[in-house]
């Protein structure tokens, strides 16, 4: 018979064995050491898996054991690819060999050293301390953007186009390089492709430094496919996985060195559905708009010479229907301030009409807002002519029913006017002598058409009317059909006024609650029970 202390210490050897043996298998198996220190990061959402989870993490595994050296991630939002790549693959890589030096940079500061901090977080963890010893943070050297272990690794947080001279890293991690809302700025990609190109290139090169980028695409033109139109794009792993499959006849995906293939087959099939249901992915559509869904979703973006709005689906206010009661109504210009039609754009105006108004569906009845054009015209005007033109316009009245007291015509809330140089002027003096309410616009470092991507979700939901002709029946109203013909071809036409009179409308009306996009109802799902998932092969 064992004494209760030599049954203590038997038990307690056993328990000691068996910790050894899990910190061995979490040190020799990423997605095990995933799953152990996840609690550490993430307190409320417990570790989900997924077969895109092993596809990167296989591919991360191969870069471990020197099998690759350059891989590039095309994933969609929220699907923890920064997760894994910043922040746990470094700290298990820690783990084995605490020299590791891992340069991380995203587009933003925040978000780089936030990636860093949740690294460090694991590394100082009580478990992790007690399982890997010989890792262990050097004092006096743990800042936000930098922090060294004893035995000469480190950890470097900075942005793209920010620190990068001077480090010689053995992983170089590239986690979200452009900004989503600035990647339509030629500007804004060049500096990252100029960055990676010059700053990085020699960067690493002493130590073997393997690269990773991580990323979803946000244009053609973006750092992905940068790499793709260059001359040694065949030495990069490119691994590709889109929010829903699309067969294989209809795109190209690489081959993948390390075995992975996408295990969907069906068209249409979700990444994870678990956690981004259907309804969550058309939601995210609708968001997004056709455009941005196709490259941050399919990872697959449209060409630069694509047409942003599908007029097709702007909807029609049938003429022998009085007009909605409205809400608000906006004026939008876009001003130029010049009589030279050679060598000017001209000023343009659009005018909108909010209004409200219910939907059948097949759930019911659901409440929408709309937009309506209610006038539109372009013209070369100077500072004086337009000046006087703005005053006039802004008397004017809209819709209505001089003999309903309920809906009287609705003078115009708001005049909107970009703020650049040929509208500061005008701003002051409309505002001060002529009593207009006029507010400028500031689209910030938004391209034209990047502007023109936020506004068009709400044109492929349904939510932009134009006046139908009562002379043609079922076409457009005259005076409008130039104005929807310059959308079409935007951003290739010859003049981008009535298309910036059109995006700064929908992005003011949008931000000040005017205007909303339909919400998606599909069929109830259940809450998804992670604790009854059952281990699979992930791309069987």
């Amino acid at each position: 018979m064992y004494r209760p202390d030599e049954l203590r210490d038997a038990l307690a050897q056993v328990e000691a064995e068996l910790d050894r043996r899990r910190a061995e298998e979490c040190r020799t198996n990423l997605l095990e050491f995933a799953k152990e220190f996840w609690p550490v990061i993430e307190q409320k959402m417990p570790f989900a898996d997924n077969w895109h989870i092993h596809a990167i993490v296989d591919h991360l595994n191969a870069v471990t054991k020197g099998q690759l050296s350059k891989v590039i991630f095309n994933v969609p939002p929220g699907t923890s690819k920064s997760t894994f790549v910043s922040v746990l693959w470094p700290a298990w890589e820690f783990a084995s060999e605490p020299a590791t030096r891992v340069f991380g940079a995203s587009y933003s500061e925040p978000l780089a050293i936030r990636d860093a901090a949740l690294c460090r977080l694991i590394i100082g963890s009580e478990k992790y301390q007690r399982w890997y010893k010989a890792t262990r943070i050097k004092r006096g050297s743990d800042q936000k953007t930098k922090y060294e272990t004893t035995r000469g690794g480190w950890r470097l947080a900075t942005t793209v186009n920010g620190q990068g001279t001077g480090q010689h890293p053995s992983r170089m991690i590239i986690d979200d390089p452009h900004n989503v809302k600035q990647s339509e700025s030629d500007v804004e990609r060049q500096q990252a492709l100029d960055w990676f190109d010059g700053t990085l290139a020699s960067r690493g090169v002493m130590h073997d430094c393997a690269r990773i980028i991580i990323m979803q695409r946000l244009h053609e033109k973006d750092l992905t496919g940068h790499i793709m139109k260059s001359d040694n794009y065949k030495s990069w792993e490119h691994v590709i996985i889109p929010m829903e499959w699309e067969p294989r006849e209809k795109r190209v995906y690489p081959v993948s060195s390390v075995g992975y293939k996408d295990p969907r087959t069906k068209e249409g099939e979700l990444l994870w559905p678990a956690v981004f249901t259907k309804r969550k992915v058309a939601e995210l559509k609708i968001e997004l708009g056709e455009a941005r869904s196709a490259g941050q979703l399919a990872q697959r973006p449209s060409p630069p010479g694509g047409n942003v709005y599908k007029v097709d689906q702007i909807r029609i206010w049938p003429a022998d229907k009085p007009l909605p009661i409205f809400t608000y109504v906006l004026q939008s210009y876009d001003t130029a301030m010049t009589e030279d039609i050679d060598n000017n754009d001209p000023t343009a105006l659009s005018t909108w009409g909010v209004f409200g108004y219910t939907e059948d569906t097949l759930y019911g009845k659901e409440p929408r807002t709309g937009v309506l054009l209610l006038e539109a015209w372009q013209e070369w005007l100077g500072y004086p002519a337009l000046r006087k033109r703005m005053i006039t316009d802004f008397k004017g009245e809209f819709g209505g029913d001089d003999k309903d007291p309920a809906n009287r015509p609705r003078r115009v809330d708001r005049v909107l006017i970009e703020n650049k140089a040929s509208g500061i002027s005008l701003v002051q003096d409309l505002r001060a002598k002529a009593r207009v309410p006029v507010v400028p616009f500031n689209p910030g470092l938004n391209s034209k058409r990047a502007r023109g991507e936020e506004a068009a979700p709400h044109m492929e939901a349904g939510n932009i009317w134009v006046l139908e002709s009562s002379v043609e029946p079922g076409k457009l109203v005259k005076w409008a059909r130039p104005f929807v013909s310059h959308l079409e071809v935007f951003p290739n036409g010859e003049y981008f006024d009535w298309a910036d009179t059109f995006s700064q409308a929908v992005i003011y009306l949008t931000k000040t609650g005017h205007l909303t996009l339909p919400s998606v109802i599909d069929d109830p799902e259940t809450e998804h029970d992670y604790q009854k998932d059952k281990r699979s092969n992930p791309y069987g």
